[in-house]
């Protein structure tokens, strides 16, 4: 297999990947986990973390390892080396964690966040794989492109391991899932860019230029309208804390919530006018087509969280489509009007 065509497959791969990690990482936000394991990279202290709460709480007899981490008196305490447990609690032998003082442990909650934490590490692989061969496309082909898509790729993954870092060190810190999502957008956009470059062009994708003018207008929408939804998420963990009652979230939420949901309306008659045109269009194309059953989709679960209750599984979805959307709106306007190269591959 061809140099090029390794570095294409690890392109979309990699781009699956993010998907996944995008996915996971709403479920950690559905289920309350973000706090599942209170400190980074380990959990507990523990590169496996405990399954139950006699592993944490005070015992005669239990062993730590230094830098393990036990829960005691509503505190989170860390082993100043290796111990084991006495009748009494010896202060010398431990100090409290510094970065936070939360200090639960719930088991769904630490393992929903540590296979979280799994999916990041296995999202490493094919990236790693990635930025090697664009590497080797630079020395071979002289392909900066290439390589410097995959750079600024690991730049921005580097940038959400290390916001993943600061955000478990500050307890999860106000607009945490907005800068989140931010790093896990721009990611996408640079692989898309990455699996365009590297594909061969088949086919010429003609569309009228208020056609695309109004693609690119819903990307810019959808991207909007995805930074609003992280809001209106940090919002739905506050009251969630506060009531326990589903039904009552709706009314509970901010101005920001109205917004997101005002602002859906624009999407949807602007997706209405698209299609119409698409209809009128000579040419079929893959991505616009998905283009338009995501945004048909993202609607649907957007009217069925708005007026029922917020059902929970909702969340992930909503937030995955949306995300979806993005790409397949992105890919659309990278192929709109491409020229054909003579050797039917990409233009550098």
């Amino acid at each position: 297999m061809k140099l090029r065509s390794v570095t294409l497959l690890f392109a979309k791969i990699s781009l699956v990947f993010t998907f996944i990690v995008v996915i996971a990482g709403s479920v950690v936000r559905m289920t309350g986990s973000g706090m599942g394991c209170p400190d980074w990279p380990k959990c507990f202290g523990h590169f496996i973390p405990p399954v139950s709460d006699d592993e944490l709480t005070f015992q005669e007899g239990l062993s730590f390892d230094k830098g393990q981490m036990m829960i005691y008196h509503d505190t989170l305490w860390v082993a100043n080396h290796d111990v084991v447990l006495q009748d009494r609690f010896v202060s010398e032998d431990w100090h409290k964690y510094p970065k936070h003082d939360y200090a639960i442990f719930n088991a769904l909650h630490t393992w929903v966040e540590y296979v979280n934490r799994l999916a990041t590490v296995l999202y490493a692989i094919p990236v790693m794989i990635l930025s090697i061969c664009a590497l080797l496309l630079l020395f071979r082909e002289g392909n900066r492109p290439v390589f410097l898509l995959a750079l600024f790729a690991d730049i921005m993954i580097g940038y959400e391991i290390w916001l993943g870092k600061l955000v478990v060190d500050g307890n999860l810190k106000e607009n945490s899932i907005t800068y989140h999502m931010f790093g896990s957008i721009a990611i996408i956009a640079l692989l898309i860019l990455l699996v365009n470059s590297l594909t061969p062009v088949n086919k010429e994708v003609r569309s009228t230029p208020s056609f695309k003018i109004g693609v690119i207008l819903l990307l810019i929408l959808t991207f909007f309208q995805i930074m609003l939804g992280t809001q209106v998420r940090e919002q739905v963990d506050i009251v969630a804390k506060e009531v326990a009652d589903r039904s009552m979230w709706i009314e509970m939420l901010p101005l920001v919530f109205k917004i997101h949901r005002s602002f859906s309306i624009i999407v949807v008659l602007l997706a209405i006018w698209l299609f119409m045109q698409y209809r009128k269009q000579n040419f079929r194309f893959t991505s616009l087509n998905m283009m338009f059953v995501l945004c048909g989709l993202e609607i649907l679960i957007g009217v069925v969280l708005s007026y029922m209750s917020m059902p929970a599984l909702m969340q992930p979805a909503h937030l995955l489509l949306g995300v979806l959307l993005f790409a397949a709106c992105f890919f659309s306007i990278l192929n709109m009007n491409k020229r054909v190269a003579p050797d039917h591959s990409p233009l550098r």
